[in-house]
C-alpha cells in the first residue's frame, strides 16, 4: 500500500527549492527587516484574522473592523517591502493552485467518467 504522506513530505520539502518559496522568504525577510512596515504588517494581519474570524463564524464584520482593515490597507501601500511580498504571495498560491489540480486531477476524472 502507498503511503501518501512519504509523497506530500518529498513534495513540501521540494517546494521550499521552487523560485516562488524562496522570493516569499526573501519578500518576509525585508518586510521584518523594516521596523515600520513590520508593524503595519503586523497592524493588517491582526485586522484580517479578526474579519475572517467573523465572517467564518456566519456573523458579518462590524464596520469598525471593515474600516479599520481599509485605513490598513492603505497604508501598506506606502511600503514597497509590504507590496513585494503580496506579489510573491501571489506568485506562489498561483503555484500551489497548480498543484492542487495536479493533485486533485484523478477525482476530477473519476467524475467524468461517471
Amino acid at each position: 500500500m502507498v503511503n501518501i504522506f512519504d509523497n506530500i513530505n518529498a513534495a513540501a520539502k521540494d517546494l521550499e527549492e521552487t523560485p516562488q518559496y524562496k522570493n516569499l522568504a526573501e519578500a518576509l525577510k525585508a518586510v521584518h527587516e523594516n521596523e515600520a512596515a513590520n508593524e503595519v504588517f503586523n497592524r493588517f494581519q491582526e485586522t484580517q484574522r479578526v474579519v475572517n474570524e467573523a465572517m467564518q463564524t456566519g456573523q458579518e464584520p462590524e464596520e469598525a473592523q471593515i474600516q479599520e482593515w481599509q485605513e490598513i490597507a492603505k497604508e501598506i501601500e506606502q511600503y514597497d517591502e509590504i507590496n513585494k511580498l503580496m506579489e510573491t504571495e501571489q506568485a506562489l498560491n498561483q503555484l500551489l493552485m497548480q498543484i492542487n489540480n495536479t493533485l486533485t486531477k484523478p477525482i476530477a476524472v473519476l467524475y467524468e467518467e461517471n
